[in-house]
């Protein structure tokens, strides 16, 4: 609702209405005391609809206070709930927010004018109250508003402390959490718990700081008030910290208490008492609770609060960490002792040696450097001498050194690295699997039994997209089903029906609920109809499933007992063409035509002909003439098919088949009959990237956001909804995985269109600034035996270089293992990937450091990766020569150890455009190193 015309000002319907709108409490008394006790209950319908209104008049700009006469007003609050005591008390609940307008003695004495329980009501309300929180933790404002004005008493269990740690989010806009305090003495005793309680997933310390925007209104002010208060010690929550960070909870929601760590900022003197919990932290499994635990102990020892032995015990853990920062620092740790105590030196080596199973060179180095100064005994040389087969190559004469062995058997992945400085074809896979292999064939469910088995498990796992393929197929072609086999149904349909607002699991719960139970679920379908005519809306992630949902309802309806024409012969919804064409066969024998949309889904997942093309041409020949037919004709390679210009199904149809025909490219033909249609019509979709920078200014900071932009022909929200292929190259994004899966087998022979949507996604959240899990579904299809990676779909390429970029580690071992697959199966086309790092990496949106970690890993995965890393690495040595990454260093280190570790010299190209770098610190150690190689 957006004007005055869409919502009328309120004008009371009686005297009830009129005295709560005018905020006269005792008006509003009066004439419920002279009701009936049934004529009050009755009035429930007006007071809710008033209630709303009221809640609503005070969002930012909101229509509902013009429709109200401005925002509610304390007095009419008053009225309001004064008339609620006599209805439920979960009513009075619900008119409790957002301004609890009476106090304990108020109600008390209304509870006793109306001839209410008050003892029955102040139970049933906290039960209420509590219901709501435990529901959702959000609203915890009426139910803490009513704690504070006594009206219940405070809850004890963890639901309600999981809503107190919600309850900064859900203040109004102009309330600030002092209040709450204010309000409520005892509050602050109850927020001490909150150490004690991990949350969810949503609402937790770390999340609702996170999004909070009133620093006054964070958890850490509060606590941090709280001391200044003289409601807490320094000492006791310090003491409540680490009982916490001892816990070790997941890092996110952990991390918050590391940071309130540094925001107390405790002295040496105060963490003197608990100097034996911060040794214990140093084996938590949270890198922050181990930051934290190794800069409290560096001022500890320091200050004389621990001593060195104690102090080494406690670090032979953080030698482990994966974090390069960590080992540095217990290394520094480890040298302070030794410094302070000679005698531990032999102990320090024991426990620093550890720290050589990090992958960093320089830290080895920096390590096998300590342990020289430091000496060894005979057990940790021992010890060391195992190292030696893990460290970088260029760090291995040192260590054999130290160990006193002329030498050690290599590594079978460095001893596979230098073998695989030449590729061997023959260990390389020959390309792309078809996707028509017989492995990927997907078998129709014939039996009710399997049926239901099959819609159980994609009811509960959405993601598998083949599952949900034979299961639709299947619905469709059983259609009608035999009255005895329907009560068979009734616990998938129960299921179904609570999933029903799920993205794919809602419109499965669709179809189910028309085959089972002849409902058409939502808007009718004529209706619904009108309105898209209506509202000309841009292409959605949604559209298309539902749309074929639609069309398999309007199929099922006519129980033909067919296989719908789309449906996938195999994974990732490719389609046989010759299977496609005893489809249209048998549908032209039955003398019926599917739906349109069906005819042009099914041309779309038709897979590449190949060698097939005459033979199957052959058969389409024999076929009825029909739009349907001539389409796939032309498809399939027939030159000179005649197409209707002005014929809108022919118009759908030919666009289809020209993406079949020319996947990847322009179609002459449909474009000179038909114009361009739009991306992936007539003519291919194509993509081009950059980089843009935008400021931003808060609280005197001006901060430059960096934006990947994908540049490419738009798509009308006018679009028809036929052009199927078409709009699916306008979506942009999904908040669903298993919405997204089933996106991609829209058009699932070209996935430029995809895979541009995906690298606009990850290319934007490369920091991970919002948890966008959804986002796996693009890099899943890099992982497909069937999909290419190469510079015929450079968006596949494109994708694939962001994803190596990336902080979230899950993510980026997805992009890892595609990187390793998509090579040994012989689908990757290491010079495109090599162009896209190199242009990448003169931009501002990736790190050389986290490309350096994605590519040792691949290698670490597959010595067979050294080749090709090694020339990805050459490649990215020219991303911007006058102005070098600063963290250039990393992937020099990396081709270095690579070069020696495969015996391999660097190609000319790469020596001169080397040299012409100008560097400093490690960058140009690394470039002395591999200058030196010859």
């Amino acid at each position: 609702m957006s004007n005055e015309e869409e919502l009328p000002a309120f004008v009371p319907a009686d005297a009830l209405e009129r005295a709560v709108h005018q905020g006269d409490f005792d008006a509003t008394l009066a004439l419920l005391t002279a009701m009936p006790a049934a004529q009050r209950k009755a009035c429930g319908e007006s007071l809710e609809r008033m209630g709303r209104m009221m809640r609503s008049s005070h969002w930012q700009g909101s229509p509902y206070a013009r429709q109200w006469g401005g925002e509610a007003r304390t007095a009419q609050y008053r009225a309001l709930q004064a008339a609620a005591v006599c209805m439920a008390p979960s009513d009075f609940l619900d008119h409790a927010h957002p301004k609890l307008a009476l106090d304990r003695d108020t109600v008390a004495a209304l509870c006793k004018q109306f001839g209410v329980d008050p003892a029955a009501w102040r139970s049933a309300l906290q039960q209420a109250a509590e219901a709501a929180v435990k529901a959702f933790p959000g609203h915890i404002l009426p139910l803490q508003d009513l704690v504070a004005a006594g009206l219940i008493d405070r809850p004890q269990g963890d639901d309600y402390l999981i809503g107190l740690m919600a309850l900064p989010r859900a203040l109004r806009r102009t309330d600030t959490i002092g209040e709450k305090f204010d309000s409520d003495p005892g509050l602050y005793q109850a927020a001490l718990r909150l150490f004690d309680v991990e949350g969810t997933g949503e609402h937790n310390l770390s999340a609702v700081d996170k999004y909070n925007h009133s620093p006054q209104n964070a958890w850490s002010h509060i606590f941090i008030a709280g001391i200044a208060r003289g409601e807490f010690t320094r000492a006791q929550l310090l003491d409540k910290t680490l009982g916490t960070l001892e816990r070790d909870w997941p890092q996110f929601r952990a991390g918050w208490f590391s940071r309130f760590h540094e925001t107390l900022a405790p002295t040496a003197d105060e963490m003197a008492p608990f100097a034996p919990r911060y040794l214990g932290l140093c084996q938590s499994r949270i890198p922050p609770t181990v930051a934290l635990a190794l800069g409290a102990l560096k001022a500890l020892h320091a200050a004389g609060n621990v001593d060195g032995a104690s102090l080494l015990g406690a670090l032979q853990p953080a030698f482990y960490a994966s974090a390069k920062s960590q080992v540095d620092a217990a290394l520094k740790l480890a040298e302070a002792a030794v410094k302070r105590e000679p005698a531990l030196a032999h102990e320090a080596s024991a426990v620093a040696l550890h720290g050589l199973v990090h992958e960093a060179a320089d830290l080895q180095k920096k390590i096998i450097e300590r342990l020289k100064a430091w000496g060894m005994d005979d057990a940790a040389r021992t010890e060391l001498a195992a190292h030696a087969q893990g460290v970088a190559t260029v760090n291995r004469p040192a260590l054999l050194a130290l160990v006193g062995e002329a030498a050690v058997d290599a590594p079978a992945d460095v001893a596979n690295a230098a073998d695989a400085a030449v590729v061997d074809p023959a260990s390389v896979g020959a390309g792309p699997l078809d996707p028509l292999d017989a492995s990927r064939a997907l078998l129709p469910i014939s039996d009710a039994a399997d049926l239901i088995d099959r819609i159980a498990f994609v009811l509960e796992n959405p993601k598998d997209i083949d599952a949900l393929e034979r299961v639709l197929g299947a619905l469709v072609r059983m259609a009608p089903l035999p009255q005895p086999l329907l009560k068979q149904f009734a616990p998938v349909m129960k299921r179904a029906r609570k999933l029903a607002q799920a993205e794919v699991q809602g419109r499965l719960a669709h179809l189910l609920a028309f085959v089972v139970a002849g409902e058409r679920t939502g808007e009718a379908e004529e209706e619904k109809e009108q309105k898209e005519k209506r509202e000309e809306k841009k292409p959605e992630a949604g559209e298309f499933l539902e749309l074929r949902v639609r069309d398999l309802i309007d199929q099922a309806a006519q129980g033909w007992g067919l296989a719908p024409l789309a449906s996938a012969t195999h994974g990732r919804g490719f389609i046989d063409p010759a299977v496609f064409i005893e489809r249209i066969a048998a549908y032209q024998a039955r003398g019926v035509l599917p739906p349109l949309g069906e005819q042009v889904r099914g041309v779309l997942r038709l897979a590449p002909p190949g060698e097939r093309s005459a033979a199957l041409l052959d058969k389409a020949r024999r076929l009825a003439d029909a739009p349907l037919v001539r389409a796939l004709r032309h498809a399939l390679g027939e030159d000179g098919i005649a197409i209707a210009a002005k014929n809108g199904d022919e118009q759908a149809l030919f666009a289809a088949a020209a993406r079949i025909r020319h996947p990847g490219g322009d179609d002459a033909h449909v474009l000179a009959a038909l114009g361009e249609l739009g991306p992936d019509g007539a003519i291919a979709a194509r993509y081009s990237w950059s980089v843009t920078a935008r400021s931003s200014t808060y609280d005197g900071k001006t901060c430059v956001h960096h934006d990947l932009v994908l540049a490419a022909a738009q798509v009308p929200p006018s679009t028809p909804k036929t052009l199927v292929a078409v709009r699916r190259a306008g979506v942009k994004s999904a908040f669903d995985e298993a919405l997204l899966r089933h996106m991609a087998t829209v058009l699932p022979s070209s996935l430029e269109a995809f895979f541009a949507d995906g690298s606009r996604q990850v290319g934007n959240n490369l920091d991970w600034w919002e948890v966008e899990w959804q986002d796996r579904a693009y890099l899943a299809l890099l992982l497909d035996p069937t999909v290419s990676v190469t510079a015929a779909q450079p968006m596949a390429v494109l994708l694939l270089a962001l994803a190596l970029a990336g902080k979230e580690p899950g993510q980026t071992a997805m992009a890892v293992d595609a990187l390793v697959q998509s090579f040994t199966e012989g689908r990757l086309d290491v010079p495109a990937l090599g162009a896209q790092l190199r242009a990448l990496l003169a931009s501002p949106i990736v790190m050389a450091k986290r490309y350096a970690r994605s590519l040792q890993a691949a290698v670490r995965a597959d010595a067979r990766l050294a080749a090709p890393v090694f020339d990805l690495l050459c490649d990215m040595l020219a991303a911007d020569v006058d102005n070098p990454p600063k963290d250039l260093a990393a992937l020099m280190e990396l081709l270095l150890e690579i070069a020696l570790s495969s015996q391999r010299a660097l190609p000319a190209p790469a020596r001169e455009l080397l040299s012409a770098l100008k560097l400093g610190g490690k960058g140009r150690a690394a470039q002395k190193n591999l200058l030196a190689l010859g």
